[in-house]
This record gives C-alpha cells, structure tokens and sequence, in this order.
C-alpha cells in the first residue's frame, strides 16, 4: 500500500527512521535478461537471479531540518544477498521518473544487472525527487550524504528484517550525477570513524568531479542540448540550500523559467522550456566572473560540492566515453590522474568512442565483471 506521504510529513521522525516499504512485483531472471537486452546492454552480464524491487521511504535531514525521502531497494530472488550495490542515478528533472518508481531504462535495468549476480540493489531518490517535493539537492554533498548514509544505515540495520544485518561487502556505481555522488560516498565512509558500510571498489561512469574547473566551463559551451539543465539544476539547488537569490545569477527571464521548468513536474520537455544556448541563462557579472577567474557565490559553492580533491582507498574506477559531450572525458582523466599522484587508489577506463548514454551501456558490463572478480562471496 502505497504511503500517505503528506500525512507521514506532517511527523518528522529521527534520521534512518523507516516509514514504509512497499513491495512493487516481482521478476524473474527471464525478465532481467529481456530487459537488459531491450536496453542495449550487454548480453555478456549474466543474470542467474530474479529479483523483487521494493520502494523505501524513510527519514533523513538536509541543512538540519528533517526530510522524507525514498529509495529502490532491490533484493535478489532465490539467495541472500553476495553483497550490495548502492546505485546513485543520473541527472533527472522529472519526479514521476524517479528511480525508487524503476523505469525499464534505469531502474529495472539496473536492478537487473546486479541483482542478477546475486546483489542487492540499492538507489536514494535524493531531496526533489521520489516522495521529496522539495527544490532537488542537486549535486549538493552534503544534503547527498546525509541522506544517502542514512539509506545504507538501514540497510546495515538489516531493512526491517529483510536483510542480513551487519551490512557485508558494499560496492557503489553511479552515472553522471550519480558518478559525482558515488565519488561523495565513498570519501565520506572512507572518512567516517565507524562507517555502517565498508566501501569494497567504486565505479562511476561520466562522473563530473571537478565542478568549477571543469564540468561549469564545459557545459556553459552548450555542446549538449541538456547543458541548460545541468547549470539550471545546480543554480536552482545551490541558490536554496545556500540562502542565494538566484536572481543574482540568472536573468530575470531566466530565473522565472528555471523555476516553472524545473518544479519536477516537466521530463524530456524541459529542453524545450530551456535556452539551448546556455549563457543566455546567466547575468553578465557572474559570465565575467566565470571567464576571468572572478569572485561569484555560484563559483564557491561549486568548489564547495567537488569531488576530485581526495585520495580514495578502495579502488575507485572512472569510466567514460570519448564522444561525451554532456560530461567532458577531461572529468575522469584528470581526477585519476591527480589522485593516483597523491597516492589514491583511482584509474580512469576508456570505454570507447561513445556518447554520455551509450557509455553507461558499455560500461555497466565491465562494472558487474569486475565487481564478481572482487566478491568475496560467490
């Protein structure tokens, strides 16, 4: 039964609290296949287990004030668990596609190449999505920790009593956003004093890591027709979890836009509401600020939201395709590279000429390959 979310709102509840776990069917190793296939993945993943995809709503916080976010857990059938996958999704504007509601593109799919082997299959909404009606979190770290360490808490606590407790090995993937967040994670739990999960290796696919050198200055090019979304979602988060007017960064024409396109309510169509040139978005202080190497909040808080500045010691694997132009390759070659003269455990892998969504379907085959090879649990 699906919850009464206002209802549960109106209570807030200690952060891991869980509110409610709806069952959401049940598939057959037979379906993870067809799905995996009508996806364009792989046929070399292969899928011994079914699997039943639960959607999790529970309490945690951002900024210190209480939040009621959801998740897709998903267990595999037959067998307790090898492991866990904790998956951090991808850029997304549309609440109704949320992947704790799993669409055959990413949620199922997903479910389908991990659970498949045997993993469970873990994935927060994040604040702005799910059963969250709040501003999203975008590619903001510490609301992205806060709620997703509370999400492996639970886990770790056993989900309710339908998984083991003590959490096992924990593996985490992400794409794009979700590579950036993965790369969040793992810094955090390797950080922690007592982690409730021990990162075993972290594969992100188009990751953006270094936000103000790199992923700001490459998508104000306007290569991808989705780089006004990206700016949008992130001047939008920052503006409100920051305190900021996002009428110092953005036009007024804009600013009413990015609010009326990105509500959560808009999916593919939010291309059409956007400029496709994305610098027609932004007031020229901040353009000039961006260019010159100047001072702007929404500089800082770029800085602030980074991923590439640390040493990951769990291998850490940065995928990526050549052609990406949502995502620069730059992104995972130069945080290898830093990290590895630092002494971190981080290589960037070269999926081939491929764009930012076809590099998640070449790449998500070598994940779950190398994933099995470091499993200490067949």
């Amino acid at each position: 039964m699906q919850p009464d979310v206002t209802r549960l709102a109106a209570h807030p509840q200690p952060p891991g609290t869980i509110t409610s776990l709806e069952r959401l069917g049940w598939h057959p190793a037979l379906v993870g296949r067809v799905v995996l296939g009508l996806a364009g993945v792989s046929p070399d993943i292969p899928v011994e287990y079914g699997f039943t995809p639960y959607r999790l709503t529970y309490w945690s916080e951002t900024n210190g004030a209480p939040v009621l976010v959801s998740a897709l857990v998903s267990l595999p059938n037959g067998r307790p668990p090898r492991g866990h996958v904790l998956w951090m999704h991808g850029t997304n504007p549309a609440r109704s596609a949320s992947i704790s509601r799993p669409s055959l593109q990413e949620g199922v799919a997903v479910s389908a190449a991990f659970t498949g082997g045997g993993y469970a299959l873990i994935a927060p909404d994040l604040v702005g999505l799910g059963v969250s009606y709040s501003p999203q979190a975008y590619l903001y770290n510490p609301s992205t920790m806060s709620v997703t360490l509370d999400l492996l808490r639970i886990v770790a606590r056993g989900l309710g009593g339908r998984l083991p407790a003590g959490g096992g090995e924990l593996f985490i993937a992400g794409f794009s956003q979700g590579g950036h967040d993965a790369a969040v994670i793992q810094r955090a739990l390797e950080s922690a004093e007592r982690p409730s999960m021990r990162v075993r290796a972290t594969a992100a696919i188009a990751g953006a890591y270094d936000l103000a050198g790199i992923s700001i200055p490459f998508a104000l090019k306007g290569r991808s027709e989705g780089s006004s979304t990206y700016l949008g979602l992130a001047a939008q988060s920052w503006a409100t979890y920051y305190g900021h007017p996002l009428e110092t960064l953005m036009t007024e024409p804009a600013t009413k836009l990015v609010r009326q396109a990105l509500d959560g309510t808009h999916g593919a169509d939010v291309l059409k509401l956007l400029p496709r040139d994305p610098r027609e978005m932004f007031r020229s202080d901040f353009l000039d600020a961006q260019a010159n190497g100047g001072s702007h909040w929404f500089l800082d808080a770029a800085r602030a939201n980074e991923a590439w500045n640390w040493m990951p010691k769990a291998p850490f694997r940065a995928y990526y395709g050549t052609q990406d132009v949502d995502v620069s390759p730059q992104e995972s070659i130069v945080f290898a590279e830093a990290s590895a003269k630092r002494g971190g455990n981080a290589t960037a892998v070269d999926v081939g000429p491929f764009g930012h969504g076809e590099s998640v379907l070449h790449a998500v085959p070598l994940i779950r390959k190398w994933f099995d090879e470091l499993s200490t649990t067949a």
